[in-house]
């Protein structure tokens, strides 16, 4: 996109009558491209827009929580705003069915340590951020007593029941947890950027847990210890960022790890199995071993499984680089098996399935490194799996090679080719919009009263092979919305958005080419692109990036 372009996109910002401003507030992704539109504020002061919630209200009230409002000076023990919404939130044994604690759009929640969590609860972040402390909501680690939110060994419980928390939009969260009870957890973090870590684990595994489940979607870990965009959440955590050694489901899905040296650790210890899918996510100079006692089993993934228990690992269009001058310590990208000299002999199982990622699997077992920091090749096997090729789904040791095979070409599978079509682009210089078309007249028309003809921008599939894109249209500002999700579709519909039916078929394959898309809050626009550098600009300006829109096969050339 060149420079005057994009100054036309980005200064269309006159404030636009939208007929269906909930639409904006949170876009929850499922693991099959298609999400969830969460209404933020039901049921709160009645209000669609977080701002309202703070309406009239002095500038150091950030969190708001059941009628209360929070601020970050020093009371009863805490310091952040977010930490005594929370001791006010457990404490409210009144509210039936999920809590939910709202934040000041973009402001600072104070320090946290160890906030304590024990019910279903929701966190509209709103683009707020932890700034200090350890940043972590805790989990099933003590006991607290319900009468005064403290730690109470004698008086107080551990979790009392199964648990869902969903975090939305807030910057620099993190998660703890040490394991006592057989309820299970559920952690939900959907466009959190700057996070320190997510970390649930036991020193020593008791017999009878609850399984622990995370969801990260569009969020971010970066190590290195700055000032990001602008906001004071430093983070020097280089070790790992998200670990569990428990039964349970991680997704990880539209994430960013920088400069982490173990930014995936699973550590498997409990009989049973626990599943883990990435998928269309970076790692970028992770597993460098840059801290003391990692280099044994540092990598930007790392899926061990002891005795009795099974992890398996899905790996889907990711992306894996080092800079210039920098390479992983020596256990490749992925790292599979346990080969520390003190390791058991005998392990658990790891299962790897792959597609559209390059990346070297190392598999290793104890013994590969020895005493005194030697290794022996003869404990480990290391596969180069190339983006065109395809894992399925097997068991890997380090006795063997992993067992490649080539990608499918575009369409139905099976290497049969099939019929795509060009789905058009064209920009409004008048609005900022885009408009995606797959009717070569519509797009002519367009380019005949004004529009940008910007070409191909995507290509879509036949109807048998592929998923339905459906488009709406707003007639109180004039644009257009896309969107894999029939509910979504038909509740715009309903508010006053035009059916304008099935746009085209997206690719249903986990190896095609995404599409991400972005959200201009200054005037409600939705802009989709294959282009990660013209999504990260966008995103620079302001832009609210919402992760993956859909998928498509290759443009023809």
């Amino acid at each position: 996109m060149n420079k005057k372009r994009m100054s036309a996109m980005l200064g269309s910002l006159t404030a636009l009558c939208m007929t269906c401003t909930t639409m904006s507030n949170a876009i929850v992704f499922a693991q099959d491209n298609t999400f969830e539109v969460i209404n933020e504020n039901a049921n709160v002061l009645n209000e669609t827009d977080p701002n309202k919630i703070f309406e009239g209200k002095e500038e150091a009230l950030t969190v708001f929580y059941n009628g209360e409002y929070f601020n970050n000076t020093p009371e009863n023990g805490c310091d952040g705003a977010l930490e005594k919404a929370l001791i006010a939130a457990f404490k409210d044994q009144t509210t039936t069915g999920v809590k939910e604690i709202h934040c000041r759009p973009g402001k600072d929640v104070g320090k946290m340590t160890h906030g304590h969590v024990a019910d279903d609860l929701i966190i509209h972040g709103n683009g707020a951020y932890v700034s200090s402390g350890e940043r972590d909501l805790e989990v099933d680690t003590y006991k607290f007593s319900r009468t005064t939110g403290a730690e109470d060994n004698a008086n107080g419980q551990y979790l009392e029941k199964d648990i869902t928390v969903t975090v939305n939009d807030l910057d620099g969260v993190a998660a703890w947890g040490e394991r006592h009870t057989t309820h299970n957890i559920t952690l939900n973090f959907n466009n959190c950027k700057n996070m320190q870590r997510v970390y649930v684990s036991q020193r020593e595994v008791i017999d009878k847990v609850g399984d622990v489940n995370i969801n990260l979607t569009n969020c971010s870990f970066v190590g290195d210890p700055l000032d990001q965009d602008g906001k004071n959440y430093p983070n020097a955590n280089l070790g790992t960022t998200i670990y569990s050694n428990y039964n349970g489901t991680i997704n990880v899905e539209g994430c960013e790890f920088k400069n982490i040296d173990v930014a995936f650790n699973m550590n498997h210890k409990v009989e049973g199995e626990q599943t883990v899918n990435i998928k269309d996510t970076e790692f970028t100079d992770c597993g460098l071993a840059t801290k003391n006692g990692t280099e044994t089993y540092a990598a930007p993934i790392r899926i061990v499984a002891k005795k009795g228990a099974t992890s398996n690992l899905s790996v889907e269009n990711c992306e894996i680089t080092y800079s210039e001058g920098k390479s992983n310590c020596g256990n490749g990208d992925i790292l599979l098996g346990d080969g520390r000299h003190d390791a058991s002999q005998t392990q658990g199982t790891v299962t790897l399935t792959m597609s559209d990622t390059k990346a070297d699997v190392m598999a290793q077992k104890a013994g590969y490194y020895q005493t005194g920091g030697k290794t022996n090749p003869d404990n480990a096997t290391t596969t180069t799996v190339q983006e065109n090729e395809v894992v399925d789904k097997q068991e890997v040791t380090a006795d063997k090679e992993v067992a490649t095979k080539p990608a499918p070409t575009s369409g139905s599978g099976g290497g049969a080719t099939v019929q795509l079509n060009p789905v058009y682009r064209a920009y409004n210089p008048n609005n900022g919009e885009h408009l995606y078309t797959l009717d070569e007249k519509e797009y002519k028309h367009v380019a005949s009263v004004g529009w940008d003809a910007e070409g191909v921008a995507f290509m879509a599939e036949e109807e048998q092979n592929g998923q339905a894109l459906y488009r709406v249209y707003n007639p109180n500002s004039g644009l257009h919305h896309y969107t894999l999700d029939e509910k979504e579709k038909n509740t715009l519909v309903s508010f006053g958005w035009h059916d304008e039916k099935v746009a085209w078929y997206t690719s249903k394959k986990p190896q095609s080419a995404p599409v991400f898309r972005v959200y201009n809050p200054n005037d409600g626009n939705h802009h989709y692109t294959m282009n990660k550098q013209e999504k990260d600009v966008l995103v620079s300006y302001g832009w609210q990036d919402e992760g993956l829109a859909f998928r498509t096969a290759p443009i023809e050339k």
